[in-house]
């Protein structure tokens, strides 16, 4: 049973981990406004998509810090480990962990909100 339980849960990681890459690559569009970004229409979304809901900062993670809430990005923004694992940076773990990196627009996206003060908007 565990190793079904396990089975499943790498899974759910390696294809939520192509789906990471979605709609942005395969098009080939290079269309990427990272202007005025907003924590809640821009931000928020990549968040979930690629750290939170299917990744390993949820609510309740155990052996990690959740990245569920505003607050909780902000802080990871503002001590700059966010963007340094993003960038798969040396001495920090890159994230998405076993995963690809982020594109280059969600990146750039993510970049412009910090730089910017990761205002709650």
């Amino acid at each position: 049973m565990k190793r079904i339980i396990i089975f499943i849960g790498s899974a759910v990681v390696l294809l939520s981990a192509c789906y990471k890459n979605s709609l942005e690559e395969l098009s080939g569009s290079s269309d990427c406004n990272t202007i005025n970004m907003s924590y809640a229409a821009d931000i928020r979304p990549i968040i979930n998509i690629s750290c939170a809901i299917s990744g390993c900062h949820h609510a309740g993670a155990v052996l990690t810090f959740p990245l569920t809430t505003y607050h909780e990005v902000k802080a990871e923004a503002d001590n700059g480990l966010l963007l340094k694992s993003m960038n798969h940076e040396p001495g920090v773990s890159a994230m998405p962990k076993d995963a690809s990196k982020l594109s280059d627009c969600q990146i750039g996206k993510i970049t412009s909100w910090v730089d910017a003060g990761a205002p709650n908007n």
